[in-house]
């Protein structure tokens, strides 16, 4: 096996490699602006742009930077949708469990777990250490609700109210955590945390992965397994600045319209990871085939960046002076490298 070997180390490096490939200079921009915005980029998240355009015989660097700030505003559009669904799945999640019953602390106890030793994401216990009951800033008016619970509820009066002699979860760590009610846990939890409870929560004879999972149309359980751990990779990969557009991702099994749309593209690519989670906020049935779901879509994206200030600041204002034959011209190459 060889040792690594490379004469690029700058931006400027790597900006002369593009153009020894037959990229040619901006048409927009000066070169000390293509070189701050590439800057600000990274030479190593360059290159996995730079990969989908370099066989095409017409190429800028124009194109290249074109295509990051369209997959910049691919990644907040992704990421804003996880959100909606993941506030959807706490609120299926908090209301399914409070029908079946009324403890607020049922999440405590071993026999409401299929899981052996179940432990909860320490993450998402760091709200609730009792090392936050520290003083607070005087000047601020109104205590964050997870620091006014910790002032005001201890769980060892809890615990005698709610749990009694219950045998608990042998993670448990009452000298470090105030344990609160199981609405409040969910609402401040990590997305990883909420999924583990779906999961292994149960609640007399009910399934708590079974309640949830037909909100979603799934009766499957090792579906919803895999949608819930699809939903996570995208919801990562979004919030730490990966690339998407053409990046490949974990698929899962289709069902009604998911399944009869994506037909025609991979069930790995970003065009599938759309459709995946429009279908669970069950949007999918506005649509009336892929084909119009990827053209709105898609040319709703195009038009958001045009009209995006914070993509227009970043690029000196590239986005605006892109034409539309050029526009048209990626595109196409953008929508491919989405779909197969």
């Amino acid at each position: 096996m060889s040792s690594y070997s490379s004469n690029i180390g700058t931006t400027q490096d790597y900006l002369e490699y593009l153009y020894g490939l037959g990229f040619a200079k901006s048409n927009y921009l000066e070169e000390p602006q293509v070189v701050q915005i590439c800057d600000t980029i990274g030479v190593f998240k360059l290159k996995g742009y730079a990969k989908e355009i370099k066989s095409l015989n017409d190429k800028r660097v124009d194109d290249l930077l074109f295509i990051y700030f369209f997959d910049r505003l691919f990644a907040k559009e992704i990421f804003d949708i996880t959100i909606r669904i993941e506030a959807k799945i706490k609120s299926i999640l908090i209301n399914e469990c409070y029908k079946l019953t009324a403890n607020h602390y049922f999440y405590l106890p071993n026999n409401n777990h299929k899981w052996n030793n179940y432990r909860i994401d320490e993450a998402t216990l760091k709200n609730w250490e009792k090392s936050n009951l520290s003083p607070t800033n005087q000047t601020e008016h109104y205590n964050h609700y997870i620091l006014f619970y910790l002032q005001n509820y201890t769980f060892e009066a809890n615990k005698k109210r709610y749990l009694g002699n219950t045998p608990l979860l042998s993670t448990l760590n009452e000298d470090k955590y105030n344990y609160p009610p199981f609405k409040y846990l969910i609402e401040s939890a990590t997305l990883g945390s909420v999924i583990s409870f779906i999961r292994s929560l149960k609640i007399g004879n009910s399934d708590i992965e079974a309640e949830v999972s037909r909100h979603f149309n799934i009766s499957n359980a090792q579906t919803f397994k895999h949608y819930l751990e699809r939903l996570s990779e995208i919801r990562n990969r979004a919030a730490h600045g990966g690339r998407l557009f053409n990046r490949t991702f974990r698929s899962a099994s289709g069902i009604g319209k998911f399944q009869t749309f994506r037909a025609s593209i991979s069930t790995h690519k970003a065009l599938d990871v759309a459709l995946f989670l429009h279908f669970m906020l069950n949007q999918l049935q506005e649509y009336r085939s892929f084909e119009d779901f990827k053209h709105k879509q898609i040319a709703k994206l195009f038009q958001k960046l045009k009209k995006d200030s914070l993509s227009s600041m970043e690029s000196f204002d590239l986005i605006k002076k892109y034409t539309k034959h050029d526009t048209n011209r990626i595109k196409r190459k953008i929508i491919e490298r989405m779909s197969i």
